[in-house]
């Protein structure tokens, strides 16, 4: 029987352990934030900047209540009052918003958990997804359980738990690469049209399917590559012209009140490090700001083993979103939120794994990350700012 059971698991590891890893780091977070908040128990009130529920009444389950935080409650604010909630509220395109709102129909209206409940499905379809390719493009299912371990153990991983696009939004990039790899035009298109509709940098999402639609009408002179990349351009597309015929203001507007937002723009590639590390050197922020320049640094670096290792689609796929984290900056911390948005960088992960074949960098790797999650997951808990 034992030996049957394991014959078994053998036959479908893409689905058994990613579930397994989902599942224990599902639980992990669930009591780490919990515990916090038992252990740091303080009442919560709300502030229009420091806590800004803008209108959404606070979670009494406390098992909820920490993942109760930042973007969770603009997403929130949407789902129950569409647009006009908050002023800023048009810097999030409806897809996710939309989904929290008709899944809380089944859930007794409650938006947080239906937002909890997207993210943690996605995010499970993520690491299968994840998994199935790692094992596809390396050819080894140790780098892809260590790859998926990796993902998974990422300091920012929680926010795939949490009540934001992250899981959503990796999926879609997920699908968009795996479509396109094995040449289903439409799927791609339908999914880089969900990407798309998830959030405003994922547009973005269409430069790989242009390179590749690009290449293959060089070489083959095929133009039904190009459909994944006009659908995923309606796609981009739904958001702006319902802004400009429906709410009678400017296309444009979404990536204005972005700006606004944190108070920034675009500027020359890499100013942003100089001014992280100006804002370092003089005591601003100095942790957040090492983290966030860590981060961007490693993935940066990670760029040389993802063209020299994988497909070139995977690095045209890295390039696009690395480019926007270099020229995009903040008045507040030049790298804003970066921990959090290096989560697309999917493609280093799978390089990650064969990394992890020595058992002293496979420690280093997970050691470092689990200090890391939940150090980042604590504050979360507790309205620190974690991304």
């Amino acid at each position: 029987m034992i030996a049957g059971f394991g014959s078994h698991v053998r036959a479908n590891k893409w689905i058994y352990y990613p579930t397994c890893i989902f599942l224990f780091f599902r639980l992990i977070t669930l009591l780490w934030m919990w515990g916090i908040r038992q252990v740091i128990s303080q009442p919560i009130y709300p502030h229009p900047i420091l806590r800004p529920y803008l209108g959404v009444p606070i979670e009494q389950n406390p098992w909820l209540e920490p993942w109760q935080r930042w973007d969770t409650l603009h997403y929130q604010a949407i789902a129950n009052r569409g647009y006009t909630a908050f002023d800023s509220a048009l810097f999030v395109p409806p897809l996710f918003p939309y989904l929290m709102k008709t899944v809380a129909i089944l859930l007794g209206g409650n938006t947080l958990l239906a937002g909890i409940v997207i993210s943690n499905i996605a995010f499970l379809f993520c690491l299968i997804i994840f998994y199935r390719m790692t094992e596809n493009e390396t050819k080894k299912s140790d780098d892809a359980t260590r790859a998926t371990l990796y993902l998974a153990s990422f300091p920012a991983s929680f926010f795939f738990f949490a009540a934001y696009t992250e899981s959503l939004f990796l999926l879609a990039s997920l699908l968009v690469i795996q479509y396109t790899r094995h040449e289903k035009w439409w799927q791609a298109g339908i999914w880089g049209g969900i990407a798309s509709l998830t959030r405003l940098p994922g547009l973005l999402i269409v430069v790989p399917l242009i390179y590749t639609a690009l290449i293959k009408w060089a070489k083959e002179k095929v133009w039904k590559s190009w459909i994944s990349v006009i659908l995923t351009l309606v796609g981009g597309a739904i958001f702006p012209i319902y802004i400009w015929f429906f709410l009678h203001l400017p296309p444009w507007t979404p990536w204005r009140i972005q700006e606004a937002r944190y108070k920034g723009g675009m500027s020359l590639p890499g100013v942003n490090i100089l001014e992280a590390v100006q804002q370092i050197l003089h005591g601003t922020s100095p942790i957040l700001n090492i983290i966030d320049l860590a981060f961007l640094l490693f993935f940066l670096l990670c760029l040389f083993p993802i063209w020299r290792c994988l497909p070139r689609i995977y690095s045209v796929y890295s390039l696009s979103f690395m480019f926007l984290y270099l020229i995009r900056t903040s008045a507040i911390q030049p790298l804003l939120s970066v921990d959090r948005y290096v989560l697309v960088f999917f493609p280093a992960f799978m390089v990650m794994g064969s990394w992890g074949k020595k058992p002293g960098i496979n420690r280093l790797i997970l050691y470092l990350s689990w200090i890391g999650l939940f150090y980042l997951s604590g504050q979360f808990a507790i309205w620190g700012w974690a991304g």
